[in-house]
């Protein structure tokens, strides 16, 4: 059920649906996992067209959540859900992966890598191995893309061998942030690793989701 705002619009113009992640700050489309296992999800989208309407993108979206609650399990709350200077920022925060996964009908899971295997995901698959560099840090402690380093594909039989290891499986296009420090994700040209903690998982040719969910494991 992914709420997609260009098409948030007059009653005479179709509802389509989309996705998000961040603070007041956020330019872009982002989810951010939170070390409890909670998802927060960001959309920035343009809003300038004259036909759209501020009031009837909240209506929208506040039905679209209150709809899906009355019939599922699980907290979705909408935190932030205005349009300044011609952009929509919608901000929805999940009490857990499950629920993301379900309210827009995607993949989504964060756990083990054990309870991953136990929900039915393999590793069976090669992963890039990623060393952050030390060097000039930001505020946020977070390295530029500069100072990352990718370095050969690892097999997924190796990367389950550490117990440490907790990963976040996801499929859509947007960035992606963790509760920790990245050490190997999919080996797929679609995920660009842009710090210690954030990946941006790219569209594919068509501009939608690839066919299959991206890993992302850290501590």
């Amino acid at each position: 059920m992914k709420i997609k705002m260009a098409a948030l619009c007059m009653a005479s113009v179709a509802f389509a649906m989309f996705s998000a992640c961040g603070s007041t700050d956020v330019t872009e489309n982002t989810v951010e996992l939170k070390k409890d296992g909670s998802i927060v999800e960001y959309t920035v989208e343009d809003f300038s067209a004259s036909y759209y309407d501020a009031d009837e993108l909240e209506t929208f979206v506040n039905a679209e959540v209150e709809s899906y609650l009355s019939e599922h399990d699980g907290t979705i709350k909408v935190s932030r859900n205005e349009v300044e200077d011609e952009t929509a920022y919608l901000t929805l925060k999940y009490d857990s992966a499950d629920t993301y996964a379900d309210f827009n009908g995607t993949e989504c899971f964060s756990g083990s890598i054990v309870q991953a295997q136990t929900a039915g995901y393999d590793f069976e698959q090669d992963f890039l191995d990623v060393n952050s560099e030390d060097g000039d840090e930001s505020d946020e402690g977070s390295v530029s893309v500069e100072e990352t380093v990718i370095q050969a594909d690892v097999p997924g039989s190796v990367v389950v061998e550490d117990d440490d290891l907790k990963v976040l499986i996801i499929q859509c296009s947007t960035n992606v942030v963790v509760p920790g420090k990245i050490q190997y994700v999919s080996a797929d040209s679609s995920v660009d690793v842009q710090g210690t903690d954030t990946v941006v998982v790219q569209a594919d040719a068509d501009g939608g989701t690839s066919e299959e969910p991206v890993y992302i494991l850290y501590k």
